[in-house]
C-alpha cells in the first residue's frame, strides 16, 4: 500500500471525522461521500422518471423503437445522454457501496 502524505491542516479536520483510527476515518468519509453522491444521482434520475413516466431502460427501448416524441430535439437528446450517464453512475456507485459495506462486514 502506498503511503499518504497529509498536510497538517487536513489532519486537524480528520480529527473531527467519525472513527477511531485514521483508516476508519478515511473509510467513513469515503463511504459517506459515495452515499451522498448516490443520493444526488438518485434524485436526478427520479426527475427524469417523473418527466418521462418511465425508467431509463424503458425510455431507451422506446427511443430505439421510435416511440419518443421529438427524440432528436436538443432537450430530449440532452436528457437521454444525461440520464444514461446518471444510470451508469448509479450502477457504479451502488457497486462501490456494496464493496465497501462488504469490507466493513469483514472488518467487524
Amino acid at each position: 500500500m502506498e503511503a499518504l502524505k497529509i498536510p497538517n491542516s487536513l489532519k486537524e479536520v480528520l480529527e473531527l471525522a467519525q472513527g477511531v483510527s485514521f483508516e476508519d476515518k478515511v473509510f467513513n468519509l469515503v463511504l459517506s461521500d459515495i452515499e451522498r453522491r448516490l443520493r444526488l444521482c438518485s434524485e436526478r434520475i427520479l426527475e427524469f422518471e417523473k418527466k418521462y413516466g418511465m425508467k431509463f431502460k424503458e425510455f431507451e427501448e422506446a427511443w430505439q423503437r421510435g416511440e419518443i416524441l421529438e427524440k432528436y430535439s436538443h432537450e430530449v437528446e440532452r436528457d437521454y445522454m444525461e440520464w444514461e450517464s446518471l444510470d451508469d453512475e448509479h450502477s457504479l456507485l451502488l457497486s462501490q457501496l456494496r464493496k465497501l459495506k462488504e469490507e466493513l462486514k469483514h472488518k467487524s
